[in-house]
């Protein structure tokens, strides 16, 4: 059996800098054989940089994900052509920077032999996004993971939502085919994990990574005056309390299907 470990959106530096320091800790008592996080907000909240993706990526990460703010950042283009273990939309237009899906290896301890192959593709919704315009996620998606069954049976989707309706009907449009969908960007963890059609472990919301006395990982005090307002305030994170949240996921390595689904919501 393999345990995959989801980190919902990574929000801001000071979630980075705990992670980099807990996180071999945490994985081994979660007894995970493969992380993964969304990272669209981890520089700053409104994208990634580089040097914050190298960081995440050097500290026992194996893969990360993206959504709507993906190329909110300058330097972050050249890192995703250079570096495959982030995985950016897979349904933005041909020739965006980066990849859409990626294949992964690793070791299930205890069982000798091969390693064991992980695809992992991003995908991006298309309600309630203003500055980026992708692609139809069905169609893509369909395609991107046909190509990934023909190497691993082990396919992770991370669905970047606008709403629960989108994330919820890509959950059962890839039923069966996929062993888990877990929804990303609300940045709230829900509580409707399970696993569909005797095959796909899936979950709404993700939840973060990041200040706990916040929303969202930024600070509530602006987020609220902005709302009040009508105003544009610049948003800030806060740093106190970091908690984690997101799930973990039992596969069956020989044929994708995910045996179980269970969340975490931590202080660390």
């Amino acid at each position: 059996m393999l345990r995959v470990l989801f980190f919902g959106e990574i929000v801001g530096l000071p979630a980075v800098r705990t992670l980099k320091k807990k996180i071999s800790s945490f994985a081994q008592g979660k007894g995970a054989d493969f992380v993964i996080a969304n990272a669209d907000g981890a520089s700053d909240g409104y994208g990634v940089m580089a040097e914050t993706a190298g960081e995440l990526l050097g500290s026992g990460i194996g893969a990360l994900t993206g959504g709507d703010l993906i190329y909110n950042k300058k330097n972050i283009k050249e890192f995703l052509d250079n570096d495959s273990r982030f995985i950016r939309p897979v349904n933005l237009p041909y020739d965006s920077p980066g990849k859409g899906f990626g294949i992964f290896d690793t070791h299930i301890p205890g069982i000798t032999g091969e390693s064991i192959k992980i695809g992992i593709i991003n995908i991006l919704g298309r309600n309630n996004f203003n500055k980026i315009f992708p692609n139809d996620p069905y169609i893509l998606s369909e395609g991107a993971i046909k190509t990934i069954k023909k190497r691993t049976p082990i396919v992770i989707a991370d669905f970047h939502g606008g709403t629960t309706s989108e994330i919820q009907s890509m959950q059962w449009f890839l039923s069966g085919n996929v062993s888990a969908v877990i929804g990303t960007h609300s940045r709230v963890l829900t509580a409707d994990s399970r696993i569909i059609d005797d095959y796909t472990a899936i979950i709404t919301g993700a939840g973060y990574c990041g200040g706990y006395y916040s929303i969202g990982g930024l600070d509530p005090a602006i987020e609220t005056t902005k709302i009040l307002t009508g105003r544009f305030s610049y948003s800030k994170i806060t740093k106190e309390d970091v908690i984690v949240q997101g799930v973990l996921i039992d596969i069956d390595e020989t044929d994708g299907r995910a045996i179980n689904i269970e969340s975490f919501n931590e202080r660390i």
